[in-house]
C-alpha cells in the first residue's frame, strides 16, 4: 500500500486510506494535528491500514512515536479499524491516550456489528462492526463524559462535540487554536464546494439536529473524514445555506445539504 498524504494547512495533515473493498472509492481521511505538545490523531481508518498511516507520517517530516493521542469520532470500523494496529507499531513507553463519546465506547469494547439504516426513506439495514480493540498496554480509553472532556480540553486544548445521529455517540473535535473542525461524519464535503450528510444513521432527527449545530459554528478550517478535502479558511460570511429543491442526485441518495462555499 502506497504512501498518501497531504498537507491540508499548516498543522492538519490529511492520510487517505482504503475503505471501500480496499480501494478508494470512497475517499476516507485520517488527520494528523501537529501542536507543541506533539501530534494527534482523529480516526484510524479501515484495517490493514496501521503500518502506511504510520509511514506517511514519517515521510511528511514528523516523527509517529510523538503521538500523544488519538481522538475517535465513533465506533465504526472505517474510523477505529486500524486503532490497535497503529497503537501496537508504536511501542511506546507508555500508553495512548484514547477518546470516544460516552455512547460508542460501549460499542467499540462489545466488538460486536450492529444495523444502521442507509437512505432517510428505504431505510435499509446495513450492517457495521467495530475495529479491533488494542491491548491494554498499549492504550487508555477515556470516555467523553464531563471527565474526559475536561481531560482532552486541558492536555491538549480540543473541545470535545457531542454529535448524535450517525451513532448514539458520535463526537466532533475542535482545536481552537487554529479552529480546525474535526468533523467525522457529522459533517461531509458532498462535492468540493457543498457540505450536508451523509444518508447513514442510527437516529436520522438526532444526526440532521447535530449537523445544524456544527453548520453554524464559527470555525476556521473543515477536516471531514469521507469524500472531499479543502485547504482554504471557509468562515460563516463565505457559508450560502441551501435553499429551494434538492437536485435529483440528492434526493436519490438520500442527502441533507446545509451550505454552498462561496
Amino acid at each position: 500500500m502506497e504512501i498518501n498524504f497531504t498537507w491540508v494547512s499548516e498543522t492538519v495533515l490529511a492520510i487517505k486510506t482504503d475503505f471501500l473493498f480496499k480501494t478508494r472509492l470512497l475517499p476516507t481521511h485520517v488527520f494528523v494535528l501537529k501542536t507543541d505538545t506533539g501530534l494527534i490523531l482523529f480516526d484510524t481508518g479501515s484495517p490493514g491500514n496501521g503500518d502506511m498511516i504510520l509511514k506517511s507520517i514519517k515521510a511528511a517530516g514528523l516523527e509517529p512515536k510523538t503521538i500523544k493521542a488519538i481522538c475517535l469520532s465513533h465506533w465504526h470500523s472505517d474510523h477505529t479499524g486500524s486503532l490497535a494496529e497503529i497503537t501496537e507499531r508504536l511501542c511506546l513507553d507508555q500508553n495512548l491516550d484514547i477518546f470516544i463519546g460516552q455512547a460508542d465506547l460501549p460499542l467499540l469494547m462489545d466488538q460486536r456489528s450492529l444495523l444502521l439504516r442507509f437512505h432517510p426513506f428505504l431505510k435499509l439495514p446495513v450492517p457495521h462492526s467495530p475495529g479491533r480493540l488494542p491491548n491494554s498496554l498499549s492504550a487508555r480509553f477515556f470516555p467523553l463524559n464531563p471527565t474526559g472532556c475536561e481531560i482532552l480540553h486541558h492536555k491538549y486544548s480540543i473541545k470535545a462535540i457531542a454529535t448524535p445521529g450517525h451513532t448514539p455517540g458520535h463526537t466532533a473535535y475542535l482545536h481552537q487554536k487554529t479552529g480546525s473542525l474535526f468533523s467525522g461524519c457529522a459533517l461531509s464535503l458532498l462535492t468540493p464546494n457543498l457540505v450536508g450528510l451523509v444518508p447513514i444513521f442510527h437516529n436520522r432527527t438526532e444526526q440532521i439536529r447535530s449537523g445544524e449545530y456544527l453548520a453554524g459554528m464559527n470555525f476556521r478550517y473543515l477536516f471531514p473524514v469521507h469524500m472531499f478535502l479543502r485547504f482554504d479558511e471557509i468562515p460563516l460570511e463565505r457559508r450560502r445555506p441551501i435553499s429551494g429543491k434538492k437536485g435529483l442526485v440528492s434526493k436519490l441518495m438520500g442527502d441533507h445539504l446545509f451550505f454552498h462555499i462561496s
